[in-house]
């Protein structure tokens, strides 16, 4: 009898966790860029690339025209426009191989599937190694060494049906208030702000303009870029 009774609680207790278990969970999907297919310069080819629910563009088929590139780029010393798909940190994020290069305006398009839309919930960044020298030592005749009160920062605006959702900004240096900062190491920022986005540009502002507009070259890498999504459990 006591054992028939331990066995029809144990049913019981099994039933109510069962009974329990939520109708939906949340899946996170991480874009890391080490599945794309670089050329022997160590950068992606073409002018489009997708990996995981995003797809990345260049600008009207050239870089200089903005857009982001796949890079394994490492040189982490020459500094200049020829080093402009290196990364200063000398390695993707948490020493990954590949990662994305921004130069604005730059930006992608993230797609959904039959759960809906994703929500962006962060991303690692860090500088390239064209800005982090750029910041760090000038450019006789176009950009300065950063000093006192100088300033660089990456804009973030998601979009959901062309709509802007939100705006997150981010600084890659920072010479305000006694700090003497440049980025130079990979950084995960929480972009969750920005909620459900079909697509997200990156731009940048800095204290060093000029008359054609900002010194400091508009560069940025990126990894890690971290999505959510609530899925039905049913």
């Amino acid at each position: 009898m006591k054992k028939s009774k331990l066995f029809l609680a144990a049913i019981a207790v099994a039933f109510v966790f069962v009974s329990c278990k939520p109708d939906t969970e949340t899946k996170t999907t991480l874009v890391d860029f080490e599945n794309v297919t670089l050329n022997t310069k160590g950068i992606s080819d073409s002018t489009i690339f997708k990996t995981d629910n995003c797809t990345f563009t260049i600008n009207d088929g050239a870089f200089w025209n903005g857009g982001i590139v796949c890079s394994s780029n490492i040189d982490t010393e020459t500094a200049g426009w020829n080093n402009q798909y290196s990364c200063i940190a000398g390695s993707g994020a948490i020493k990954s191989k590949q990662f994305g290069v921004v130069y604005a305006p730059g930006g992608f398009i993230c797609s959904k599937n039959e759960n809906g839309n994703y929500s962006i919930k962060s991303m690692m960044v860090t500088n390239s190694t064209y800005a982090y020298l750029d910041m760090q030592n000038g450019t006789v005749g176009v950009s300065k060494k950063f000093v006192t009160g100088d300033w660089f920062k990456m804009v973030i605006k998601g979009y959901l049906n062309k709509n802007e959702t939100n705006i997150s900004n981010y600084y890659l240096a920072d010479f305000r208030n006694g700090k003497t900062f440049i980025s130079r190491d990979w950084e995960k920022i929480d972009i969750s702000n920005l909620g459900a986005v079909d697509s997200v540009s990156i731009s940048f502002e800095s204290s060093d303009n000029g008359y054609y507009g900002m010194n400091t070259p508009a560069y940025v890498c990126i990894d890690n870029i971290e999505f959510t999504q609530t899925i039905s459990t049913k």
